[in-house]
C-alpha cells in the first residue's frame, strides 16, 4: 500500500510539472509607461550624471585645497615664537 501511495505522489507532482510547463504563466501586461516619460527619464539621467562628474571635480579641488591648508597648519603649528610676533606685528597695523 506504501508503494502504491509514493507513486500516486510521484504521478500527480509530474502532473502538475507537466501542467505547468504547458500552460505558462500567461502573457505580459502591458507596459504603462509612455515613450515620452522613457525619453524624459533618460534626459534627466544625463543631466544628473553631469551634475555627478562636476561635483566630483569640485571635490577633488576642495580635497587638495583641504590638504594645502592643513599642511600649512602643521608647518605653522612649530612657530609659535614666529606667529606672535606676527600677530604683534598684525596689531599695530591694525591701531591697537
Amino acid at each position: 500500500m506504501a508503494r502504491k501511495t509514493g507513486a500516486f505522489v510521484a504521478l500527480i507532482a509530474a502532473v502538475l510539472v507537466a501542467a505547468t510547463a504547458l500552460v505558462g504563466c500567461g502573457p505580459k501586461p502591458p507596459c504603462e509607461v509612455s515613450p515620452a516619460q522613457v525619453d524624459a527619464a533618460k534626459d534627466a539621467c544625463v543631466k544628473s550624471q553631469a551634475a555627478l562628474e562636476e561635483a566630483r571635480g569640485q571635490r577633488t579641488a576642495l580635497e587638495s585645497e583641504l590638504s594645502n591648508v592643513r599642511t600649512e597648519i602643521a608647518d605653522l603649528e612649530g612657530k609659535p615664537a614666529d606667529l606672535a610676533e606676527r600677530l604683534e606685528l598684525l596689531k599695530k597695523g591694525s591701531g591697537r
